[in-house]
């Protein structure tokens, strides 16, 4: 079987690659921004490009891979992680959504077009809230506002920033009980590995090999069954094969927040 490994990031998949060739795997590397649309046949495409463009590489490449996906889709080609799971790992608004949709606890949240709606969207959430931009990862452009004069004066200052589509969210910001936040990865809706970090100052809790993680190891544990059901559930319903959910545990009510769908397997 030959098989095309697409990509974004130029570390994330090394490991990745020469695991499969150290066992015999006829992979061939894709960086998904070098061209549209390959023209050798491949028997299977894995999808692990990145929902958000890294430092120094184009915005373009968010809609290119889209447009890759749909092409190969359309040509019945086998694809894992398809153009919906794609689709909602770039944007924070349809996670939301996918989340609430599913009977999975969220926080709040609400889109905006512009910095300059920040303000009104806070509406009820209450403060403290975090602005995001739609597109993101990392921790990118993520910023803690404790009030709505402080975000007034962050909008005023140019801080709020959307990302490279202009457009976000404000969210209500979530207290975690015990310190960590938690991810579990499934693979075809098996459980694949579940791990937590310590919650630091910043907000990059990127665990893909090349991420830096501040220091703070990141620990393999093994979640109860109930909380990989969750994951599992959201997963399945953004129509990935593989994807992590990262989630905290709410301080108020001790119960599992999910706040991230990541379709690029970490």
């Amino acid at each position: 079987m030959r098989i095309a490994l697409l990509y974004e990031h130029p570390a994330w998949s090394t490991a990745l690659v020469d695991r499969m060739i150290e066992r015999g795997v006829d992979v061939t590397p894709i960086d998904v921004g070098a061209l549209l649309l390959p023209d050798t046949d491949f028997d299977l495409w894995v999808n692990r490009v990145n929902t958000m463009p890294s430092e120094g590489r184009p915005p373009s490449i968010v809609a290119s891979t889209m447009h890759l996906l749909l092409t190969l889709e359309a040509r019945g080609a086998s694809v894992v992680n398809r153009h919906r799971c794609h689709a909602i790992g770039c944007s924070k608004a349809a996670q939301s959504a996918l989340f609430t949709t599913i009977g999975l606890t969220t926080p709040s949240c609400v889109s905006i077009a512009s910095p300059e709606a920040a303000v009104g969207a806070s509406g009820d959430l209450g403060f403290p809230v975090l602005t995001k931009p739609n597109i993101g990862g990392s921790g990118v452009g993520i910023v803690h506002h404790d009030s709505r004069a402080g975000l007034a004066e962050a909008v005023e200052l140019g801080a709020v920033d959307l990302g490279i589509d202009d457009t976000g969210i404000v969210q209500e910001f979530v207290t975690s009980a015990d310190g960590f936040v938690h991810r579990i990865e499934s693979l075809d809706g098996q459980l694949l590995y579940a791990s937590r970090q310590k919650i630091q100052d910043g907000f990059n809790y990127c665990a893909a090999d090349g991420c830096s993680t501040g220091g703070h190891a990141i620990e393999l544990v093994q979640p109860e069954d109930a909380l990989v059901d969750m994951a599992r559930s959201a997963v399945l319903a953004a129509g990935a094969a593989i994807a992590s959910v990262e989630y905290l545990i709410d301080a108020p009510s001790g119960e599992p927040t999910s706040s991230d769908l990541h379709p690029s397997s970490n």
